[in-house]
């Protein structure tokens, strides 16, 4: 039967609600997945994304992070909304961010779709959100394809003790090699956390249809982090 995704809004406090747009698994209670996107929101690559993620067995919501001031998805391929997407980034309210994903994963641990579990995962602009959720925010595991700004979150990196999967590009352009050095470091006291560098590989390399897309990293990068994930299908206290 094929996914069916759904535009929901989840409750973030002070009566505001964001958009998102969630898939469910077949069968009883999932592990949940938080997808933190790209700087281009909710577009195609990113419902794709959760299609694969509900279609191997997770209930899947990804979220529109800046519903707030800048709402919406861009078009990757179109340079005028890369524009966009890199100013809304600058502008975004990391704080604020945060505390909203609390939100979400308060929503989805309470839906009886999910078996207790729950896992962040994200995608570039995302990566940097997924070791603030393991290391702060109890997100049972974290998941990053080419993330950006985690050299920000070196302490986060530093407190993970849960399982984690990280993929970056040694070609990325935009998260140079002693940044990834610098986070790999600080994962070092965590040791159910893995990093690989894909050599030759460029910023947004799982993205299909992309100019940086490669199958094969994407490919293996997705495996892996399938992998770590399934750790998490027996449910909470099992």
């Amino acid at each position: 039967m094929p996914i069916a995704l759904r535009d929901i809004t989840i409750p973030v406090g002070g009566g505001d609600a964001m958009p998102a747009v969630a898939a469910y698994p077949a069968g009883g209670p999932a592990p949940a997945i938080v997808i933190v996107p790209s700087v281009f929101g909710i577009g195609k690559v990113a419902r794709e994304a959760v299609e694969m993620f509900a279609a191997n067995g997770y209930l899947t919501i990804t979220l529109d992070m800046f519903f707030r001031t800048a709402p919406g998805p861009l078009d990757m391929s179109d340079k005028d909304a890369f524009a966009k997407a890199v100013d809304r980034a600058t502008r975004f309210d990391h704080a604020q961010g945060q505390k909203d994903i609390a939100h979400v994963r308060d929503y989805v641990l309470a839906r009886p779709e999910c078996n207790g579990k729950w896992a962040c995962v994200g995608y570039c602009f995302g990566g940097r959100y997924t070791l603030l959720a393991g290391a702060y925010m109890g997100a049972d595991a974290v998941a990053a394809f080419h993330p950006s700004r985690m050299g920000a979150e070196l302490e986060a990196a530093a407190a993970l003790r849960v399982p984690a999967s990280f993929h970056c590009g040694g070609a990325d352009a935009q998260v140079p090699m002693s940044e990834i050095e610098a986070v790999q470091r600080a994962l070092a006291a965590d040791p159910q956390a893995e990093l690989y560098v894909y050599p030759g590989v460029a910023h947004g390399f799982t993205s299909p249809g992309g100019p940086a897309y490669d199958a094969a990293a994407a490919q293996l990068s997705l495996e892996r982090a399938l992998a770590m994930l399934g750790r998490l299908k027996t449910p909470a206290g099992a």
